[in-house]
Formats: C-alpha cells, sequence, structure tokens
C-alpha cells in the first residue's frame, strides 16, 4: 500500500513536471512568435535574457531589450511579465490578457545630422496618432508599467533623468503618476479622439513642465492643463486636428522674456488645424483664443517649399480697450499696472513673409482708438515727463546717478540755449521722421525686418526716438521682450494721448542721454568734448555727437589717438548731404562746415592716457 501511495505521487510529480515543461515550451514559442511579429511590423530589434513561466497564466521575460532600426531610442525593461492562457494559445495578440513591466528605462538620442530635415507634415501627423490608435485593439485590457526613467541629453549634452513612478492603462483609460503631479487620460478607437489631463498632487505647488529648462532656459509651470484633440483625414491627403485646450494657474520665467515670473494665469483655446504635405495653417473660422477678457480668432499658416513662408492674420474691431489693459500678465507691464481706460479698440495685423522675396515682406499692425480716454494710471504716471522730474541712472542693475530734468539742475539746458544744428543732426542720425510719426515709423520698422531676416541675426533696430526717451525715462535697462513690449505700448499711450508734447521729449532726450563714458546730458558732453556751452555747438561739432549716441561708452574704438578713423566721415558727408536736401541747414551752413573737429575737454585727457 505504501509503495503505490509512492509510485501515484512519482507518477503525479512527473506528469505535472511535464506538463510545466511543456507549458514553458509552448509559452516560450509564444513569446518567441509575439516578439518576431512585432519586430517585423515595427522594424525593431529585441533582444532578451530568459524566458520563464512565472505560474500557467503568467509568462516573465528578463532584461528585454528594444531598438528602433531608425532612431537613438533604446528601451530596456528590467522584467516583462505576459499573463495569458498559454494552453489555450492560438498565438495571437488576442490571447493576452495583461502586461506588466518593471523598471523601464527609455534613452533618448538626438538624430544624426543629416536625417531628413523637413517631412511631410501629414504623414508625421498620421503617424503620431494613427499608429499608436492602431494598436489599441491589440493593447491586453490592462497595462501595468512601474518606474520609468525617461534619459535624455541637455542642451550641454550632459544626461539628464526623468522619472515616472508608474503607468496604466485599463479600458481606454491610462494614468501616469509622478512624484507631485499625476496625469490621466482616454482615447477612444472609432474616433481617434484622445483627451490629457494634468495637475498637481501637492497642496500649494505646481506642475513644472519636464524637459523646457534643459532646452530653452525656461520654466513653465501650472495648476492644471487640459488637452483634448482629434484627428481625420480630409481630401488630398490633408490631415485635421481639431480639439480644444485649457490651462490654470500658468506662470512662466525665462530670461531673455522677463527678469520677472510672468504669472499668465488661465487660458482656454479652441483650435482646427489643417496639415498638408508641406504646411501647417490654423483655421481662424474655428479657433477661438479666451484669456481673461479677451477673445481673438487668430490666422496662421506655414508653408514649406523651396523655402520657407509664413502668413498670420488677426483682425479684432471694437473691444472694450479696457480689456487689454485688465488681461496684461503679471510681472510684464509693471508701469502699466493697475491703469484703466475707457473707449473702445479695434486692431488690426498681417505678416506675410516668403523668405526667397524677403524684400517684399508685408508688416502692419494698427491698433486704432476710438473714445479713448485714461482714467486711471498705473504704477506709473505717464504724464511725467511733462513736467520736471528725477531722472535715475542705472549700471548694471546699481544706481549711479539722479538729476533733476528741469531748471533746478544748474546742467538742464531747455531747447532755445542748444545750438541749433543738434536736434537736426540727431534726428538726422536717429529718426528724421520724428516729429511727424506717432511713435512709429513703419517704413524703418519694415526696412530693419527685412535686414535682420536676410541676415539671420539681429542687425539693425527700429527704435524711433520716442522710444528711445520712453526706454531711458521709464524703463529699466534690461533688454527682455517684455520690456520691449512694454515700451512699446507707452509709446503709444503717450503719443496717441498727447501725454507729453514733441518738443519736450526731444528736449528731455538731449539732456539724459549718455554721450560718453559717465557723461549724460548735452550740457556734459559739451564741456566733455569741447569745453564751450551747448548753445555754441558748431555744426561739425553737433554731428559728431550725433555720431556717438548708439555707442557712447566705446567712443575710443572712433578714434586714433586723436583722430576719427574713417567710418565717421563717411557719416559727416552724408548727413551734410542730406540735411540740405531735407531743408534742415541751407547750402551756407554746409559750405562751412568741418569734419575735422577740435576737441578740447576732458576727452582729451581720457583718449591719450
Amino acid at each position: 500500500m505504501k509503495k503505490k501511495y509512492i509510485i501515484i505521487v512519482v507518477v503525479t510529480l512527473l506528469l505535472s513536471s511535464g506538463v510545466w515543461i511543456a507549458a514553458t515550451v509552448l509559452a516560450r514559442q509564444y513569446a518567441a512568435h509575439i516578439l518576431q511579429s512585432v519586430e517585423k511590423q515595427y522594424n525593431i530589434n529585441i533582444r532578451y535574457q530568459s524566458v520563464s513561466l512565472k505560474s500557467f497564466n503568467s509568462l516573465l521575460i528578463k532584461g528585454v531589450a528594444i531598438v528602433p532600426g531608425n532612431s537613438g531610442l533604446l528601451l530596456y525593461a528590467q522584467s516583462f511579465v505576459i499573463k495569458a492562457n498559454f494552453r489555450k494559445s492560438s498565438f495571437s495578440g488576442e490571447d493576452i490578457q495583461g502586461i506588466e513591466i518593471d523598471e523601464l528605462d527609455v534613452h533618448y538620442t538626438p538624430r544624426a545630422k543629416g536625417a531628413k530635415e523637413y517631412p511631410d507634415y501629414a504623414s508625421s501627423v498620421r503617424r503620431i496618432f494613427e499608429k499608436p490608435l492602431a494598436l489599441l485593439p491589440y493593447l491586453p485590457p490592462y497595462v501595468l508599467i512601474r518606474n520609468i526613467h525617461l534619459f535624455y541629453p541637455d542642451k550641454e549634452g550632459e544626461k539628464q533623468r526623468f522619472t515616472i513612478s508608474g503607468v496604466t492603462v485599463s479600458d481606454h483609460r491610462f494614468t501616469a503618476e509622478m512624484p507631485e503631479w499625476s496625469c490621466q487620460g482616454s482615447y477612444q478607437e472609432q474616433t481617434g479622439k484622445v483627451a490629457l489631463h494634468l495637475y498637481t498632487t501637492k497642496k500649494q505647488k505646481k506642475v513644472t513642465l519636464p524637459f523646457v529648462e534643459d532646452y530653452i532656459q525656461a520654466t513653465v509651470r501650472f495648476d492644471t492643463l487640459s488637452i483634448e484633440l482629434q484627428t481625420k483625414r480630409e481630401r488630398g491627403g490633408v490631415q485635421l486636428v481639431r480639439g480644444r485646450a485649457g490651462v490654470k494657474g500658468l506662470s512662466l520665467h525665462q530670461a531673455s522674456l522677463s527678469s520677472d515670473t510672468i504669472s499668465i494665469g488661465t487660458g482656454y483655446i479652441h483650435y482646427k488645424l489643417l496639415v498638408g504635405r508641406n504646411f501647417i495653417e490654423v483655421d481662424s473660422s474655428a479657433t477661438r483664443i479666451r484669456y481673461k477678457r479677451l477673445r481673438f480668432n487668430p490666422y496662421v499658416r506655414v508653408e514649406k517649399n523651396n523655402t520657407w513662408r509664413i502668413r498670420a492674420a488677426l483682425d479684432k474691431r471694437d473691444f472694450p480697450a479696457n480689456d487689454l489693459f485688465a488681461s496684461l500678465p503679471k510681472g510684464l507691464f509693471y508701469n502699466l499696472d493697475g491703469m484703466k481706460v475707457n473707449g473702445t479698440f479695434s486692431y488690426h495685423f498681417l505678416l506675410d513673409v516668403d523668405m526667397d522675396q524677403v524684400k517684399n515682406l508685408v508688416f502692419e499692425s494698427e491698433l486704432l482708438p476710438r473714445n479713448f480716454r485714461i482714467i486711471q494710471y498705473g504704477n506709473t504716471d505717464l504724464r511725467k515727463m511733462s513736467v520736471p522730474f528725477v531722472h535715475t541712472i542705472y549700471n548694471k542693475g546699481k544706481v549711479v546717478r539722479r538729476f533733476e530734468v528741469g531748471n533746478l539742475n544748474p546742467y538742464f539746458r531747455p531747447l532755445p540755449a542748444i545750438s541749433r544744428y543738434l536736434p537736426v543732426a540727431i534726428l538726422h542720425g536717429e529718426d528724421f521722421a520724428f516729429y511727424y510719426h506717432r511713435g512709429f515709423y513703419p517704413e524703418a520698422f519694415h526696412k530693419s525686418l527685412v535686414e535682420n531676416i536676410e541676415a539671420g541675426k539681429f542687425l539693425r533696430g527700429a527704435s524711433t526716438l520716442s522710444m528711445q526717451v520712453v526706454k531711458n525715462v521709464f524703463l529699466s535697462p534690461e533688454k527682455t521682450m517684455a520690456r520691449k513690449l512694454e515700451e512699446i505700448l507707452i509709446v503709444w499711450l503717450i503719443e496717441n494721448n498727447r501725454l507729453t508734447h514733441k518738443s519736450r521729449m526731444f528736449e528731455v532726450y538731449m539732456n539724459i542721454i549718455e554721450w560718453g563714458p559717465n557723461v549724460y546730458g548735452i550740457t556734459e558732453a559739451s564741456h566733455f568734448y569741447f569745453a564751450k556751452e551747448p548753445s555754441a555747438l558748431t555744426l561739425g561739432e553737433c554731428i559728431f555727437l550725433a555720431y556717438i549716441i548708439p555707442y557712447p561708452k566705446y567712443i575710443q574704438n572712433h578714434f586714433d589717438g586723436l583722430r576719427l578713423k574713417y567710418p565717421y566721415y563717411e557719416f559727416f558727408h552724408d548727413a551734410v548731404r542730406r540735411l540740405v536736401q531735407r531743408g534742415f541747414i541751407t547750402a551756407e551752413d554746409a559750405s562751412h562746415a568741418h569734419a575735422d573737429v577740435l576737441f578740447r575737454g576732458p576727452v582729451v585727457e581720457y583718449l591719450t592716457r
């Protein structure tokens, strides 16, 4: 009897071992078949260390490495568990009930130079959206990935890591958990609709958008971000992408934009994009942007043939002017913060530039007021230039000088006390249309834009004398996009509302600008270079002073000893010729002008020491 039981136990063990071995062989064949089909279908190479049964319904694959055939992306999973009924398997993806992955490393290396630079945009959109959605029918009912580590090079080439604690995909929904924020989403196979929702999981903390800081040195934070999009193929191979997006509590810090963090707040967009083989277009009829009190419908089309062509347009008529000032982001327009106005605005913007014909560039930007009136100023009274005020000079963020721009300052000179040649010489060098425009000179801006685009870098500015005055009187010396935008808006307000008369602006300009190393205002400049009063300056001396305005800190670069270098003489003769042509000086004035001016002031010691 004892032997009988022993035989039964042994036979049972042998049968179980046989079944286990058979199941293992079957499972390995299953794994090999599935992996080979995936390799073939997606042009990738899959390697693994070992395959074994974890249970009769679970297959464990260790050390799985995936290398795409045409990319620098490498995926490595420490363990890969496939849950399926291997005894009844038909060797198809439909048998898989679930997948669990542990410690997934994703390594990204940018494509090597020489790769296709301008792809077929419509095809790219289809690959991005249609291929992942095509995988959905083959996904098992349940997918769990624990600890995803994304490795990527930053701008300096140093490897960085971003970790996602876990990703779960189940019933057409997915979630991703990070240390301080979470992502939830859903997808629909039939409609191709994808929804994404990012939000913080820590109180009084914001989501910090990854990767952005490493590549463009910007910190982007928000409370929540929601995105919905849907794709559809239209006639002619055009891909339609439409949806909506919204963000709450958005803030941005980027040094070239602003030295302060810009608090943008909440905004929403409903969009419709048309993506063709060589273009991307924002359909203004179905694209609506809402930001605070502002609502607008922009049009943009970017097209690539032999060269790029960019077209953009925005027209918004008769909207409350106060909506604009109430919607200005915090940290972007300090002087205007708190300003209140009455009336309405109409705004027109048009940009059309073909990189193959840059000289034919079209640029239009016009803000038209109606019944406009300022009823409350913000942090700064924009009328302050009309009366004596204290001007502050900064150098590298520190205050170096303060002085009054008015008669109590012994160095202040009103226009009648300045040589009549100096204003016309400055107008020639800086802004000949100053007395005729309202703060902006479209022709100069157009020319500047064309030259900068053709050169591929910033070569020429388009600042008017009005803009230079505003920059010096109201704004910090930092060179940021925020400061430039505030400068433009303040100039518009002053010029269009006649807050300061043109002659007073010019008077302020000549009494505050830098004319040399620690030399500010025309009185100091006249004494520094010529040891005389501004009223006694000659035409030649005034043309010299106009010549050095753009580079006052580096006057030694214009001299060879005490003699001016050749570019000055070219400037001098051109100035005299143009001043005569425009009627600013007479032919007799020109005949008495001399390019070789005599320097007598402290500048002699400065240049010869």
